[in-house]
């Protein structure tokens, strides 16, 4: 069975070599054991920032005439993301992928596009995490960190979710989020959404009441 809600995507090729949804044959799982193969934590992050990059994009827009330079730095930056968006979907697959990502001499089935999309999908949902879960405000984690260090969350599952060594390793972000979050309900304070909601709601009932003060002088 597919988990598509903790990030698991499922692809399946015909044997005439095209694309489909019915027979699975390629299981890509974004778990912490996988994201692992990337490197150490701080090429975990930087996968991350890559794929994300704007930059070559905020740059052609900027320019009306792109000159040769920037024309090569828009298709270095892109080899970049696809290299190490194939990377990733390498490690999250144990399966080897080549038929659908291609070669150094050979392409595969799946266009650049998509392969770029699905390993943005992954992590997101493998280091990110995308877990629809309440948190107040003071509890809000804001800060930036330039390492993803799998071996804290993998001990930390063992140790508040009392997984074995292989169960804590094959979590994604996400379903991490999701188990801890059961396990430790935040119910202290209102979550940012909470609180400008009733900010706004403050102001509305402030402007009403001033103008109705207005009315009556």
């Amino acid at each position: 069975m597919i988990r598509t809600d903790i990030g698991e995507i499922a692809i399946s090729i015909k044997k005439n070599g095209t694309l489909s949804c019915k027979n699975i044959d390629y299981v890509f799982t974004p778990s912490f054991d996988n994201l692992s193969k990337l490197g150490e934590p701080s090429e975990m992050v930087n996968a991350y920032v890559v794929l994300l990059s704007n930059d070559a994009y905020e740059v052609v827009t900027r320019l009306t005439e792109p000159n040769e330079y920037i024309i090569q730095y828009v298709e270095e930056k892109f080899l970049l993301q696809l290299a190490t968006a194939k990377k990733i979907l390498k490690c999250c697959c144990s399966e080897d992928v080549s038929p659908l990502i291609g070669t150094r001499n050979k392409s595969g089935l799946m266009q650049n596009q998509d392969i770029l999309l699905i390993a943005r999908s992954l992590l997101d949902y493998g280091v990110a995490g995308r877990a629809k879960i309440r948190i107040s405000q003071r509890n809000e984690n804001k800060t930036y960190s330039s390492e993803f260090k799998i071996s804290d969350y993998i001990n930390n599952a063992r140790v508040h979710l009392g997984l074995s060594l292989d169960e804590a390793k094959k979590l994604t972000m996400t379903e991490y989020i999701l188990l801890m979050a059961n396990k430790y309900p935040d119910n202290e304070g209102l979550t940012s959404q909470e609180y400008d909601a009733v900010v706004a709601s403050y102001k509305q009932r402030r402007a009403e009441q001033l103008k109705q003060a207005e009315k009556s002088i």
